[in-house]
This record gives structure tokens, sequence and C-alpha cells, in this order.
């Protein structure tokens, strides 16, 4: 059962009322008691001394001892039993401790030396005591009391002062216990019943005082609650301020690299396109390996850019079965001079039997040169042996490959590691670090439905661990069919749209090597006057051009064309742009990224031209609608499967012959 505050309150204080009355209760009381007897004995002595000195018996005390007291004597004495109110018995005591004379006969000349009392008073104190009727002088009263008051007084000499006897006086205590009784319970009375008037009196006034007293901290307590939820508040405010002044950043950092990458990635087409149609002309030798330096470095570019750009957009990588030993070994002979120069000794703790993964290799292996970059830089201030152990192995419980980057470094400070994966932060000096490095790692590994977390080492140092999912099988549509060849499509009729003369004439020259006729135009409008014009079997178009956009073209293709559109492919950089997703999503329009491979694009015509298989082709164009299929995976230098590498090799003739070829489709 509980009690309110004002309850409690009320009963603590009525308990210290209470316990204050007690206290003042006991304390008169003794007083009181204490009093009144003492003023009860000195009466009574006062009363016996004045009344020995009115019968005379003062000077019998001072008889000889050897002279007995005679008649006259005892009369004398007995005329004291007479004068003494609520006196029941008289004793006459000489310094002997002799009785000399007392009502009672039987005791006159019996000596009692071993009386207390009696000692008390024969040294000049008066001695009481209230005492039941059990000791032997007692003898003769026990039959008619219970309890009597003994009370002692001396005499003393008139001439020298000194005790000369004991009158012993036996008074009844009733009397007196009854005016003591009635003067507790007045006593009593008093001090309940002023504690309870001063209860009631002091209540309100204490009840007021401490309400507020309650009130004021109440309202402390409830001040300094909403100072610490507005501290909370405040500092919440303050991490969604920083976390939206850095989705802010990394938008803007999106939308530069978005920018950057539209027109970057037209020279890039042209860099890449025409190193292809070279290397097919070379074929072998020194100028061919020169050309392929030259379309690797360009690839590094594009994926650079491409990389930022799947970050900042949260695009999905482009995937395809790969080996975690084999990353790694790369991304450890990448860096494999500066480690050396620094003295740092690679230990690898590979298991051999890992499944593959299914990824981005080159974002991956982006993530690791990250990652053992940022143990060797951990590392360059540490003065004893610098180790960098890489650990590989296969969790069979969540079917993830782990990768272990682990360094003997000086390791993270607790401060730091909630926000070691927070975009722009760093640790280095001003001008030594950016602060993307381990955002972009993060981002790139949950890209891959993966994680990236950071442990501590025992000993020292840091641990980061990438979790990865092994490798899944291939969808239906990108899944590849060996059996289902298409004849190589020549003599088609092709409009190639794009505002860059460049990017224009490498699709021409590259379609042309089929045998295929091609027309260009450099504008939107310019395109729809010769679709309206004449027909044409296929269609290649940008989609960001000055007037007509390529949207637009493909709306005015659908209502005054129909069918047509849907062999409109277009070739664009601006694949990240959310307007150009939406407007792919919903037409379904096909669409190859920039840059893009030549052979790729050769690929494309028999996949949207071709009649005989229409399963085939549906599964094709399925796939290359979606920038993430196969149209887009393999289509870069370096970055294809072993089949694409063969299918690329039956479908480069040197430019001169353009014969008829068979094509195995990849969807």
């Amino acid at each position: 059962m509980k009690f309110s505050s004002g309850a409690k309150f009320a009963a603590l204080s009525f308990l210290c009322v209470m316990a204050l009355a007690l206290s003042m209760g006991f304390a008169l009381s003794w007083l009181l008691t204490h009093a009144v007897a003492e003023w009860e004995w000195e009466n009574t002595a006062a009363v016996a001394r004045r009344e020995v000195e009115l019968t005379g018996v003062d000077a019998l005390f001072s008889a000889p001892p050897s002279a007995a007291p005679g008649q006259r004597a005892r009369g004398e004495f007995s005329k004291l039993l007479a004068g003494f109110p609520e006196v029941v018995r008289v004793k006459v005591w000489d310094r002997d401790a002799t009785v000399l004379w007392s009502d009672e006969p039987r005791l006159i000349g019996q000596r009692f030396a071993d009386n207390d009392e009696l000692k008390e008073a024969l040294a000049g104190e008066v001695s009481v005591e209230i005492k039941t009727l059990s000791r032997r002088e007692h003898a003769y009263e026990r039959g008619q009391f219970t309890t009597l008051a003994e009370v002692y007084v001396p005499i003393f000499s008139k001439t020298t002062r000194r005790v000369v006897g004991v009158v012993e006086v036996y008074k009844s205590p009733v009397r007196l216990f009854a005016t003591i009784q009635r003067a507790r319970i007045v006593i009593w009375t008093i001090s309940f019943a002023g504690a309870l008037i001063l209860y009631l009196l002091l209540l309100p006034l204490v009840r007021q005082v401490y309400g507020r007293q309650v009130r004021e901290e109440a309202l402390q307590a409830h001040t300094a609650e909403l100072e610490a939820q507005v501290t909370q508040r405040t500092l919440e405010l303050e991490t969604q301020r920083e976390a939206l002044f850095q989705a802010e950043k990394v938008a803007a950092m999106g939308q530069l690299l978005a920018g950057v990458s539209h027109e970057l990635n037209n020279p890039l087409s042209t860099i890449v396109g025409y190193t292809q149609l070279l290397l097919m002309r070379v074929g072998v030798g020194p100028m061919a390996e020169q050309l392929d330096k030259i379309a690797k470095s360009a690839e590094r570019c594009t994926r650079i850019v491409t990389n930022f750009l799947a970050l900042a957009r949260q695009y999905p990588p482009e995937r395809q079965l790969v080996l975690m030993n084999q990353l790694v070994d790369d991304a450890v002979e990448l860096l494999a001079y500066p480690l050396r120069i620094d003295d740092v000794d690679v230990i690898r703790r590979f298991a051999p039997d890992l499944p593959q993964l299914w990824a981005d290799p080159h974002q991956i292996q982006q993530v690791i040169v990250n990652l053992l970059t940022n143990a060797h830089q951990a590392m360059r201030g540490v003065p004893t042996a610098r180790r960098l152990i890489l650990t590989t192995r296969h969790d069979p419980v969540t079917d993830r490959i782990v990768l272990e980057v682990a360094d003997s470094g000086p390791g993270v400070s607790p401060d730091v590691r909630t926000r070691i994966f927070d975009p722009f932060f760093t640790t280095k000096a001003p001008g030594q670090g950016t602060g993307l490095g381990l955002s972009l790692c993060r981002g790139i590994v949950e890209g891959h439905d993966g994680s990236l977390r950071l442990e501590t080492t025992p000993g020292g140092g840091a641990t980061l661990v990438v979790e990865l999912p092994a490798g899944a099988p291939l969808l239906a549509s990108e899944a590849h069919h060996p059996g289902e060849t298409l004849e190589a499509a020549s003599g088609k009729t092709i409009l190639v749209v794009d505002d860059e003369p460049d990017v224009a004439e490498l699709l021409a020259d590259a379609l042309a090597l089929d045998g295929h006729q091609v027309e260009t135009a450099n504008s939107g409008a310019a395109a729809l006057d010769r679709l309206l014009d004449r027909a044409f079997d296929l269609v290649f178009s940008d989609m960001k051009m000055p007037g007509m956009s390529g949207a637009e073209l493909y709306g005015e293709v659908a209502q005054r064309r129909p069918g047509l559109e849907r062999r409109i492919v277009f070739v664009t950089g601006d694949l990240l742009n959310p307007t150009t997703r939406q407007f792919l999503d919903r037409t379904g329009a096909k669409s190859v990224g920039k840059p893009f491979d030549v052979d790729e694009i050769r690929r494309l015509v028999p996949v949207y031209t071709a009649t005989p298989s229409e399963g085939v082709a549906d599964a094709a164009v399925g796939a290359a609608g979606r920038p993430e299929a196969a149209v887009r995976a393999g289509a870069r230098p370096g970055a294809g499967t072993a089949a694409y590498e063969a299918s690329k090799t039956e479908i480069a003739p040197p430019v001169e012959a353009r014969p008829r070829t068979e094509v195995a489709l990849r969807s």
C-alpha cells in the first residue's frame, strides 16, 4: 500500500509531536514526583522536630546512657504520636541504635545496629525509605500494613548542634501516592493535549514550508530533467545536423561527379572505342601492347568515376564470380613497392578452398587497396616490427567469405572508433587525407550485401574485417545458353544519334565492321526527321542532347512510328541520373553505358534485329534493359569472363574484310 508524500509527512509530524509529548510527560512526572516526595519528607522532618521541641523530649536524649527511661519519659515520648498527622507508628532511637521508646513496647530496648537508614540519620541526614515490611524490625507492622514510608529524622542538641537521637516516623504513603498519581494524570493530560494543539497549530505552517520545499525540489528536479532532455536533444540535433551536412556534401559530390562523369564519358568512349578498333587492325606486336596500355588506363579512369557514382547514388555494382585470394594477391602486388620500402612484413593466411564471390572485382580490389594503404600509413610511426597479416576464411554458418586486415600499428582510440567510417572524417594532417576512404569502402561492401567493421587486435593495432556473401547463381535472364546462337546480321540500316561527333563516328565505324549501313544525326530533331522520312532497323541514341533529348525523341517516335521505339537503344553516360533511371524503368527501353565496348555494340545488332528466335532475343533484350546486366558486365577490357574473351576474338576481323559473322549471344 502506497501513501502520498502529504500523508507520510503528516504521519511523521504526528509521531514527532507525540514523541515530544512523551518526553515532556516523563520528565515532568519525574520532576513532580521527586519534588512532592522531597517536600513531604522535609515537612515530616520539620513537624517531627517541632513536636520534639514542644513536648520537651529533646532533653531526654541527653540523659546518661545507663539511666533507663522512666514512666514519665515514656509518657512524654507517647505524646509525639498524637502530634504527627498520618503517623501510624513512632520510634525513638538513641545514638547507639537502641530503641528508647516505641508505641510497640516489645521493641523498647532492642538494638538494630545494621539499619542503614538509621546510620544515615545518625550522621545528620534525613533518610526516607518506602518499602514493603519484610525485615526483622518490621515484624510488628506487617499485620496491619503492607507498605509504609519510614522517615528517619535526626534530632540535634541545641547547645552542641550534634545528633543526640533519631525519631523514626512511620507514615502511610497512600495519600502521597494518590497526590502524585493525580499530578501525573494532570501532567500527561496537559502534555498530550498540548502536543495535539501544537500539532494542529504547526501542521499547516510546517506543511506550507515543507510543501514549498517539496515544490521547489520537484521544480528543480523537473528543471534538471528538462535541461537533460534539452542537452540530449541538442546533441541529437547536432548529430543530425552533422549527418545532414555530411549527406549534403556527399550529395554535392555525387552531383559534381555526375556532371564530371557525363563530360568525361564521351571522350573516354572515343579513347576506348578507337583503341579497340586500332587493336583489331594491328593484331599483335609492340604497337598492340602500347594500345592495350592505353585501353587499360582509360578503363581505370572509367572505373574510378563509376565507383564514386555508384557510392554516391547507391547504384548496384557490376558483378561476376571472382576469387578473394586472387584479389588480395593483386592488391598486395600493386602496393608491393611502398610496403617493401617501409619494411612491412606481409603475412598471408589464406584458406585454400574458398568459394567464389559474386562481386565486382574492381570495387572489391579498390576496398582491399584502401584497407592496405590505411594499415600501411598507420604503421609508419611504429618503431617496432611492422606486420600486416591478411587472413581469409569461409564461415559456413553465415556462408560468407571473411577477409581480415590486421596491422601492428598504434590502434584506434575509443573516440575515433565511433566516427572512423563517417564521410570526410580523417585523423590525418590537413591536406593529407580526404576522410572518404573508409566511407567509400563501407559503401562498396554494403552495396555487395556485406559488412565492414573495426576490431581491436590483441597486443595492439587494429583489425578491419570484411564479410561478403559467397557466390550466387546467375539469374535466368543473365545465364549463358551455349547452344543458342544467331547469325550476325549484316546490311542493316542503323541510325546513330549523338551530339558528340567523335562518339557518333566511333559508333558508325564499329557498326560498319559488320557491313551495316550507318547514318548519323547530331540532334534529336534531326534524327526524328530522318526516322519519319525513311525506315531504320535499329537506332542508337544518346540521352542528353541539346534541344530534343533522347527521352523526347522516344516519345515522338512512339506516337508517330509506333513499334519503332522498341528498336531504340540508348547509349548514354547518364545512367545514374534519377530522371534517366525513372524513364528507363518506366518505358523498359534498352540502354548501354558509356564508355562502351565496340564489340558489345556490334553484338547488340543481331539481338535487337533478330526474328528467328524470339525467346533468346527477348531474354537478351531484358538483360540489356538493365544497367547491371550482362550487356554492361564485361563490356570493358579486362572486366569480362573467358567466354567473353573468346566471343570478342571471334567477332574481331580486320576492318577491311567485314565478313558475315556468327555471334554467340550472352544475355
